[in-house]
């Protein structure tokens, strides 16, 4: 078993970082231990050498739909050298919830806010446990499984940590610092995705920028079990219509499923003044997922408004 350090050696590798990954709200520096700085050349540092990675270590993330059936993800193995290899390489992963447990400690260290843990999917598998990287290539995919997530706790932290362990053929040894990677598994609720938008927004006394638009692309990511948030912003109508429109954050809806339509509330977490407008039948329509809002804010309805029409086009 790798020791934590093994994942997480940050002061070693001080002086060598080529790229950066971005763990929560800290920026970690991760290097491959493989490349100098940049510009110059690493390519003789490797002659006669092969070093099994994945090139994207460290932490991801794939977002996995509410939905019956069985989904895959799918990360890049690699083999840096100087030269295409020649034989076939055989390389093995496995599950490693070390990896997992090193992260979170390293997690909340760095945030002592955080009191949670992530803990390994409730069922996955590594299809390609085994993979080979055949002769005069340098890289392969390995795929994971997920199952069914219909069924799964959405405000559970979970995650898929995954090591690089055994590497065969042509001499090949594994990189210390690139051999393991965190995915972070986020489970959507069944609102979130890409909408298609069309209505009318009223900015006065400015009619250039009022007016009817028509299929922009809103995007809705899950906020909470029973709430999405609008992640893109808004713009004014033509011939402005490449101009955002200050003043509001990103709103969040509140969907409830008591009746049918569903009702729904709407919150911008940064301008109060923003409200639905109480006349209009704010509401969301399961048969056709769609979404009818018209808010307001400024002065009120006849200042600042929108009107607006969202159907479910396809997941982020």
């Amino acid at each position: 078993m790798l020791k934590i350090i093994n994942y997480f050696n940050f002061k070693n590798m001080r002086n060598k970082i080529f790229m950066i990954v971005i763990f929560l709200p800290l920026v970690l520096a991760f290097d491959a231990c493989l490349k100098d700085n940049v510009g110059m050349d690493w390519t003789s540092s490797l002659k006669g050498k092969m070093y099994a990675e994945f090139p994207n270590n460290g932490l991801n993330v794939f977002t996995i739909q509410p939905i019956a059936t069985d989904q895959i993800f799918q990360f890049l193995i690699n083999v840096a050298t100087d030269a295409l290899p020649t034989t076939p390489i055989t390389l093995k992963v496995k599950v490693d919830p070390a990896a997992m447990a090193a992260y979170n400690v390293q997690m909340r260290a760095a945030d002592t806010s955080i009191h949670w843990n992530y803990t390994l999917y409730p069922s996955f598998k590594i299809i390609d446990s085994i993979t080979t990287i055949e002769a005069g290539t340098r890289n392969a995919y390995v795929h994971v499984k997920v199952s069914r997530a219909d069924t799964i706790k959405l405000s559970g932290k979970y995650m898929a940590p995954i090591t690089l362990y055994s590497a065969s053929g042509g001499g090949t040894i594994i990189s210390a610092d690139k051999s393991t990677v965190l995915y972070k598994l986020p489970v959507a609720n069944k609102w979130e995705g890409v909408y298609k938008m069309s209505g009318y927004i009223l900015r006065d006394p400015y009619p250039d920028y009022t007016g009817f638009f028509s299929n922009r692309s809103m995007k809705l990511a899950t906020n909470s079990v029973n709430s999405v948030v609008i992640t893109n912003g808004w713009y004014w109508a033509a011939p402005n219509a490449s101009s955002g429109v200050g003043g509001i954050g990103n709103w969040q809806i509140t969907i409830n499923e008591a009746t049918v339509p569903n009702p729904i509330t709407l919150v911008d977490p940064t301008n109060a003044a923003v409200k639905l407008l109480g006349s209009y039948p704010n509401r969301y329509e399961p048969s056709t997922r769609t979404f009818f809002m018209s808010v307001y804010w400024g002065t009120g309805p006849t200042n600042r408004a929108t009107t607006d029409t969202l159907v479910y086009y396809g997941p982020l």
